[in-house]
């Protein structure tokens, strides 16, 4: 499967297929993956990202986790307490959700997007420590916009804790310098501010 369905868009049955399996597994992923797109796309729309580098960043950003599904059960969601070879064993779900979208023959950049969402500035992140602008573009703003939403949603170190979308903000602020390309975070904070204005302005019409 190389080539678009009938719509032209990339989100085929077997994408939504995975997404809903991911979903089973890990409650609430299909919600946090749908918001980590909208975000992504908001993102790469003021970068000049152009119609089809919208669509491969969407797709990416909803298979960003589809990793998990070659990782035992035992492990989903419970990333946090897991013993050393358990963790190594778990870091390795970006590389196999890269090869899913691959077998799928989705873009290159689909793939190198999932492969890089946990990748950090620092090059501290997994699974091939990777820095800065080795970090694909794609990656870099999915990495962002998916620890932004998973704050805000109590899935990104913060044990169950959601943080208001401020506070999930000033997370990513605090650790731009050695996690996140700072670029990234500065238009993902303009797209939040801007979407906080709106609804402040819509609700005053109610």
């Amino acid at each position: 499967m190389n080539t678009p369905d009938q719509s032209g868009s990339m989100l085929t049955p077997y994408v939504r297929l995975l997404v809903s399996l991911v979903d089973d597994r890990q409650p609430g992923y299909a919600r946090h993956a749908n918001s980590v797109a909208r975000l992504s796309c908001s993102v790469g729309s003021r970068l000049g990202f152009d119609e089809s580098q919208l669509e491969q960043l969407r797709v990416a950003a909803l298979l960003h986790d589809v990793g998990q599904l070659r990782v035992p059960v035992v492990h989903v969601g419970s990333r946090w307490d897991l013993a050393a070879d358990e963790r190594r064993l778990w870091e390795t779900h970006p590389e196999h959700g890269a090869g899913m979208a691959t077998a799928l023959g989705l873009p290159a950049d689909v793939a190198l997007a999932i492969r890089g969402h946990h990748e950090r500035w620092d090059g501290s992140g997994y699974p091939k420590g990777l820095s800065r602008a080795r970090i694909s573009l794609y990656g870099r703003i999915l990495g962002a916009c998916d620890v932004f939403d998973g704050a805000c949603m109590g899935l990104e170190g913060t044990r169950g804790v959601r943080l208001t979308q401020d506070e999930a903000l000033e997370l990513l602020i605090d650790d731009e310098s050695s996690r996140f390309d700072e670029v990234i975070v500065s238009v993902l904070r303009e797209v939040i501010e801007d979407e906080q204005e709106i609804g402040a302005l819509l609700g005053m019409c109610v």
